[in-house]
């Protein structure tokens, strides 16, 4: 879940960062075509840019893998091992943090889309209760409730008998642009948007923005068509009493009819200032290179390796999966490994006696029958424990494979052990605590 976790805070990031630009430098010109293109950009680019990097690209879906992290605690020799329970219960928060994160997202995320589906249920109701009508291309549907005229997709719905000849033309004008330019795509990504990052301000923020340039552009094309900007304006205006019928359509109508009247009778931006356009693009190649340099900065150091073990790593990769939809686990599941690292880990003396600490990442395959081979060191810290975490992880027991497609399957499996001596302060034991870690695989060469 640590990939995915991050993932959304680098989307999250830059979805703040480009409505901030928009702002402080966008929001006040007249281009509003071009606005449409960067916000549908700014979305689109904040999506996909985490995954701009060769180690995105291989591990995007690895958060559902897992390993574990042991953490060896040394202090006098020769104690008995503490149960790995006793620590993550007392760190229940700081253990289970990740998880009551996605699990208040998720909550979230399920109100908002329920929401969502009852708009497009209210939507489909109204649309069964009016009177059809074909004007041209378009299909028109006759309200008879006091509901703000609106469009949705290439649906059209007005209510004809309060509107007057002239009203009635001014408003199928207005929606067909709707229609036309697909504004209701541009609604439905900003409402799927909020659903998705519903705790991230900006992202509703920016949805406003949206809605409001879209009402620009419907109004500027009215006035382009020979439509008296006044009378247009008043007729606004006799609007305002009339309810909105949600929140995802294109209303003739919306509460900041203020903005929209300033925009109209706005002066015309000159030219000279679509260079803040070209500037916004340096913004782009900036968060692909952070983006690039952190997954850079997080790649563990690999291990030297010879011609025949690259061959070797090479010939395995064709038949060895990372990610599965099953993983591999220790017989008896997570207690029982952590029970069996607690048994079996004996921290060497000579590291103790040098002060030597710090964290073993290893990496070795579970094959179809459920035996551990390839285990090899990807990060190390000392030969001495880079030895014992090798022994131990040999001397494993049969592991239950895992399963692709209904078919078992070789997995390679990370498996990080942090070695730490403990103060001389403290009392003198040997513990053994055990942390979940959300690995991602270390090595993008396996992938």
């Amino acid at each position: 879940m640590e990939t995915l976790f991050i993932y959304l805070v680098k989307v999250n990031i830059a979805l703040a960062i480009f409505y901030l630009v928009y702002v402080l430098l966008l929001k006040e010109d007249t281009f509003i075509r071009l606005k449409r293109c960067y916000f549908l950009a700014a979305i689109v680019f904040s999506l996909v840019y985490p995954l701009f990097t060769i180690e995105a690209w291989g591990n995007i879906f690895s958060f559902l893998r897992r390993g574990y992290a042991a953490e060896v605690i040394i202090g006098q020799p020769a104690m008995s091992f503490l149960a790995a329970e006793s620590t993550t219960e007392n760190n229940f928060w700081l253990t289970h943090w990740e998880n009551i994160f996605f699990l208040v997202m998720a909550v979230g995320t399920a109100f908002f889309l329920v929401r969502f589906i009852w708009q497009l249920v209210i939507i489909f109701r109204i649309k069964h209760k009016s009177v059809p009508q074909r004007i041209g291309a378009y299909n028109v549907y006759h309200l008879s409730d006091e509901i703000m005229p609106f469009s949705f997709f290439n649906w059209i719905f007005v209510n004809t008998e309060a509107h007057s000849e002239e009203e009635m033309r001014q408003i199928l004008l207005h929606e067909q642009i709707h229609v036309r330019q697909w504004h209701s795509l541009d609604v439905m990504l900003g409402e799927l948007l909020c659903i998705f990052f519903w705790w991230n301000p900006f992202v509703w923020l920016m949805k406003k923005e949206i809605t409001i340039n879209l009402e620009y552009l419907a109004d500027s094309e009215i006035l382009r068509k020979g439509i008296n900007s006044r009378d247009y304006q008043y007729h606004l205006l006799r609007l305002t009493y009339h309810e909105t019928a949600v929140q995802i359509v294109n209303n003739f109508n919306v509460s900041q009819l203020k903005q929209r009247i300033m925009m109209m009778n706005k002066t015309k931006s000159p030219s000279r200032k679509l260079a803040k356009y070209i500037a916004v693009l340096p913004l782009f190649v900036l968060l692909v290179t952070a983006n690039s340099a952190y997954a850079q900065k997080n790649e563990p150091a690999k291990t030297t390796t010879s011609p025949q073990d690259t061959t070797k790593n090479i010939r395995q990769n064709d038949e060895t999966f990372v990610v599965v939809e099953t993983q591999p686990e220790f017989p008896g599941g997570q207690e029982a490994l952590m029970k069996f690292l607690s048994d079996n880990i004996q921290y060497p003396e000579e590291a103790k006696k040098k002060g030597v600490q710090g964290r073993v990442i290893c990496n070795f395959i579970v094959r179809k029958d459920g035996s551990i081979t390839d285990a090899e060191i990807v990060r190390g810290v000392d030969p001495l424990l880079d030895k014992e975490a090798i022994r131990v992880i040999n001397s494993m027991p049969k592991w239950q494979p895992g399963m692709q497609r209904g078919k078992v399957v070789d997995v390679r499996y990370t498996l990080p052990i942090v070695f730490r001596l403990q103060n001389e302060k403290k009392p003198a034991q040997n513990t053994i605590t055990v942390t979940e870690e959300k690995m991602s695989d270390p090595d993008p060469g396996y992938l």
